[in-house]
């Protein structure tokens, strides 16, 4: 009997415009387990008369900040009982790698894509077969720009990962195969709606670190006489109250979320299925794909 393939669902945000931080979020599990957490994120919506749920969209609606907490609530207990995995990249525009002339924000995101992909498949131990389904996004041709390169990737590498057979001590290399890739529209599948939620709440984590640093001590210690309060608009603190939701929920479940030195999420282990990759540049020679070199993804995997 063929054994039951593992899915991933994404959403990506600020890759490309003047926001400085951009973000790739993917949800993976088991397929048994995507279909559950699905239906029941569409039961949340059907309770809150709501279609869809998207972050840029929270502003002062009551409604779709609850509805926004309960998806919440339910991908972080789907995470910690081990039936899926949330992980999230973020990289700095303004970086060494990035803050260069001409660069390619579109090239980029398919190498920032082939990055995540390759650490989520390879968190899933022993798993080869996959099915990978990303956000609408008609500038990026998943299964010849992208797919075919994680289907050559060797995902044992890090390990070493020999196996005793009749013949003696083998390499036991692994590559994925993915059985099906297909761009989904997040108003028909609420599970692409999560991956949005977490790649908004973190990103914006990094975008607007010290309104909200400022806003989240503010509520949590009380407002102090000595400081002045930051303006903010209701969209900011509608979704600051997500992100408050996400950050009580982490330390609840001792996820091992924190606010570091630099005002921003971080998870710096991946024992909760939840983690948090900020992408640094390798060296000198990590650059950015640019628009008129067009190095593509034929050299990804040196990096």
């Amino acid at each position: 009997m063929e054994k039951e393939n593992f899915q991933i669902f994404s959403d990506e945000s600020g890759y490309c415009g003047k926001e400085r931080f951009g973000a790739i979020a993917v949800v993976s599990g088991l397929k048994s387990n995507t279909k559950i957490l699905n239906a029941d994120l569409q039961s949340i919506l059907n309770s809150n008369t709501k279609k869809e749920v998207r972050f840029a969209d929270i502003s002062g609606n009551h409604e779709l900040v609850d509805a926004a907490k309960k998806f919440i609530t339910l991908g972080l207990d789907h995470c910690r009982h081990g039936k899926i995995k949330i992980y999230v990249l973020v990289w700095d525009k303004h970086d060494s790698r990035h803050g260069i002339q001409g660069r390619d924000d579109i090239e980029n995101l398919k190498y920032m894509y082939y990055k995540i992909l390759k650490e989520t498949k390879s968190d899933w131990i022993g798993v080869e077969n996959w099915e990978f389904f990303p956000d609408e996004l008609t500038s990026v041709d998943w299964e010849n720009e992208v797919v075919p390169y994680i289907e050559r990737t060797n995902l044992d590498k890090k390990r070493n990962h020999d196996e005793e057979t009749l013949f003696g001590v083998l390499n036991n290399f692994r590559f994925p195969t993915v059985r099906k890739c297909r761009e989904l529209e997040s108003c028909e599948y609420p599970i692409i709606q999560l991956a949005d939620l977490f790649v908004g709440v973190i990103r914006l984590s990094y975008e607007k670190s010290e309104k909200f640093c400022s806003w989240y001590y503010d509520k949590i210690n009380g407002s102090s006489l000595f400081n002045e309060p930051v303006p903010l608009s209701k969209s900011e603190i509608a979704k600051f109250q997500v992100m408050h939701h996400f950050k009580k929920l982490c330390d609840h479940y001792l996820m091992g979320l924190n606010l570091s030195d630099e005002e921003h999420f971080k998870v710096f282990k991946k024992d909760c299925g939840l983690w948090i990759w900020f992408y640094k540049p390798q060296g000198d020679y990590d650059k950015s794909p640019t628009k008129k070199g067009k190095q593509r993804m034929k050299s990804v995997d040196k990096h």
